[in-house]
């Protein structure tokens, strides 16, 4: 993944400036992408915290972001999901890698509640506002602070993913790889969000019930 002079220097935009777009971008910052956030106020306090975290990182607008990325990770929540996204614009991430990391959630009572079941997810949901965008899940059953190397005690964690574009498939595999995890799990086309999305409230519900939030899920006795 890192730059050389036969590979120049990719960029990589984060639709998004919270905690996980923070995380990844660090990441990719230490392979030797640029790094541009998307938001929506480049002058905004979330926008100088997150410049501050990345030295060498800048911010754009949505729009200017996803033409400036050779690919992109969505790291919005789910409520400016849908602003977010199209704000981008499907023309400027069109062929491109998309990341998206987010999952349904609703915090409107306090604690987290999914909005959509079986029949939905927001994977689909990024892939239908981009369908020339290569659209893959990952990253969404993890604390951002183990987006990246995330060895914990006993071992190293698995990631699920999923989409409809092999290639982005596999590359999005060497960008887990790269950032520490096993090989990525390949569960099929996006459309099987709607397994990986319920899967992170497994994840949050078991950090509610123990106020414990460094924890991840490995599938053990993997075929070969």
């Amino acid at each position: 993944m890192s730059s050389n002079p036969s590979n120049p220097q990719r960029t990589v935009a984060i639709l998004g400036n919270g905690a996980v777009g923070i995380a990844l971008a660090k990441g990719f910052v230490a392979h030797g992408f640029r790094v541009v956030f998307g938001t929506r106020d480049v002058n905004g306090a979330k926008a100088r915290e997150a410049l501050a975290a990345v030295p060498g990182a800048r911010a754009a607008s949505f729009r200017d972001a996803a033409q400036a990325g050779d690919l992109a990770v969505v790291a919005l929540p789910y409520a400016g999901l849908r602003e977010g996204v199209e704000a981008a614009g499907a023309g400027n991430l069109a062929g491109k890698l998309v990341i998206d990391t987010s999952n349904p959630l609703d915090f409107s009572s306090g604690a987290p509640q999914m909005v959509l079941g079986f029949s939905d997810s927001a994977g689909e949901i990024v892939q239908r506002l981009l369908p020339e965008a290569k659209v893959v899940k990952a990253f969404n059953t993890i604390t951002a602070a183990h987006m990246v190397h995330p060895s914990l005690p006993d071992g190293t964690p698995d990631m699920f993913i999923a989409g409809d574009d092999e290639d982005a498939k596999l590359e999005t595999g060497r960008i887990l790889e790269a950032f520490g995890w096993r090989r990525a799990i390949d569960m099929g086309g996006i459309a099987a969000s709607r397994l990986l999305e319920p899967l992170a409230m497994v994840w949050i519900e078991y950090g509610v019930r123990n106020n414990h939030w460094t924890h991840g899920f490995s599938l053990l006795g993997q075929k070969k």
